[in-house]
């Protein structure tokens, strides 16, 4: 079940369509819900062409200062640090990352007094062979990926269903109709050069390897992946009612 692998077979889901629910045969008489969605929101950027040129420029030069990089949950692939976010020469994308979490913030209903805070952020390159294995983002509230390169075959992002027990007793669907894409167990996204996606920090995800078939630059698989987490604007915050303000954190040292 993957997403379209060209920007000229998508189409684009109006934010305002997302929540819509679907609706039964009128000829049943039942009606049908649907809950505990897990949103994965995309975005292409207009001006992701020079962007990227930008981007994979100062990246480059960044690999060459430190070609060891660090290691998380890539294999074979570089990892930069994890402090892109404060260099200045990344700011044009970091702006539009911050632009997509607040049309994020305003269609999820969250509350206007609090605001996305960027906590960490850092470039991967994937050479032949190289993927990242499956995990989660701690303490991030929304995570995400934007594409710089993106050769053909050079390693998909995928995401599994976190509702596990769905799965103990699947159903035998028929073969000749569409699978309901509540039954779906992992959803595929085709890397597009200039797309965002942000999902949730919890939602377990890994990369396939990169086969794409070219040489040297031309076949690495460029990205930036990131952390946002949220909190109250500066002097806004709004203190829990009926009990639920526990006051803040204590130490032992508290208790002297």
């Amino acid at each position: 079940m993957a997403r379209p692998s060209s920007k000229k077979k998508i189409k684009k889901i109006p934010i305002k369509n997302i929540d819509v629910q679907p609706k039964v045969d009128k000829q049943y008489n039942l009606q049908r819900e649907f809950f505990y969605h897990t949103g994965i929101y995309f975005k292409d950027l207009d001006n992701s062409k020079e962007l990227n040129q930008h981007l994979f420029k100062h990246i480059k030069q960044w690999k060459k200062r430190d070609e060891k990089g660090i290691t998380r949950s890539n294999s074979l692939g570089w990892h930069s640090a994890v402090d892109m976010h404060h260099r200045k020469e990344y700011h044009g994308l970091t702006k539009e990352l911050f632009k997509m979490q607040q049309e994020i913030y305003i269609n999820e209903s969250y509350h206007p007094n609090t605001e996305p805070i960027l906590d960490n952020m850092w470039a991967n390159v994937n050479y032949k062979y190289s993927h990242n294995k499956n995990h989660v983002h701690p303490g991030a509230q929304w995570s995400g990926v934007y594409y710089i390169k993106a050769p053909e075959n050079c390693g998909h992002i995928w995401f599994t269903d976190p509702c596990g027990q769905r799965h103990m007793d699947l159903p035998v669907m028929d073969p000749d109709k569409p699978k309901p894409i509540h039954y779906w167990r992992e959803v595929h996204y085709a890397p597009i050069e200039g797309r965002i996606i942000m999902f949730p920090g919890w939602l377990v995800h890994e990369v396939a390897p990169n086969m794409s078939d070219l040489t040297g630059e031309k076949g690495w698989r460029v990205s930036v992946s990131f952390n946002f987490a949220q909190r109250w604007k500066k002097d806004e915050y709004i203190e829990p009612k009926g009990g639920h303000n526990g006051r803040g954190k204590i130490t032992i040292s508290d208790l002297k």
